[in-house]
């Protein structure tokens, strides 16, 4: 699904803004730790040893220290459209850290193809400018037998009617997906709220 390129640029503004108090705000602990730790687990449990890890829509970068303690020896690479995410991540992550930050979009993946085996997006996919088109930069970084671990708000119902297509529904998710020869191989949902909040690990389709 393509958005407007205003609503993009807005969404950017907006979390370069929020970056500096990002870290502190009320949502880490209880909406984001428990969907990241989930979105670590599904990983796990799909690739055992994973070589290189990105993640789209990074934020200030909690998502990707977690996973340099769940897989110290996996390459560590984040990207963000906003600006001031990356810089609070790099600050957060320290001088010493090996993960790597830099600004990008989904849609303009900066990584050779079949890069990664691990990638991972938070919360982050309904903010996308074109869904389809970020799908697509996935599929290419995403190396063979790798898997996308994707967590979002899942509209339905009401949800789907209020969030005005920001929010993937299933069917639209899935034939997104299918589009790009990528099928999803494992599901969490985590509770209901305003939609529901889903884990699915993706995978390229076998031939």
């Amino acid at each position: 699904m393509h958005r407007s390129h205003s609503s993009s640029h807005d969404d950017v503004e907006r979390f370069g803004e929020w970056a500096p108090t990002y870290e502190r705000h009320w949502m880490q602990r209880f909406l984001f730790d428990p969907v990241q730790r989930t979105v670590l687990d599904l990983a796990a449990s799909q690739v055992s040893d994973p070589k290189a890890i990105l993640d789209v829509g990074c934020g200030t970068g909690r998502l990707l220290r977690a996973a340099h303690a769940r897989f110290p020896g996996a390459q560590l690479d984040g990207v963000d459209a906003a600006p001031g995410m990356v810089e609070q991540a790099i600050v957060a992550s320290g001088d010493r850290s090996p993960i790597k930050f830099q600004q990008a979009t989904a849609e303009a993946l900066p990584f050779g193809d079949a890069s990664f085996n691990v990638v991972l997006s938070t919360l982050t996919f309904h903010h996308w400018a074109d869904q389809a088109k970020g799908i697509a930069e996935v599929r290419r970084v995403l190396a063979p037998g790798g898997r996308w671990v994707l967590a979002d708000f899942i509209a339905g119902g009401l949800a789907a009617f209020i969030a005005r297509g920001r929010m993937p529904e299933r069917e639209r998710l899935d034939a997104m997906l299918g589009a790009a020869g990528l099928q999803v191989v494992a599901r969490r949902s985590l509770w209901r709220t305003l939609g529901n909040i889903s884990v699915v690990a993706i995978a390229a389709r076998e031939r």
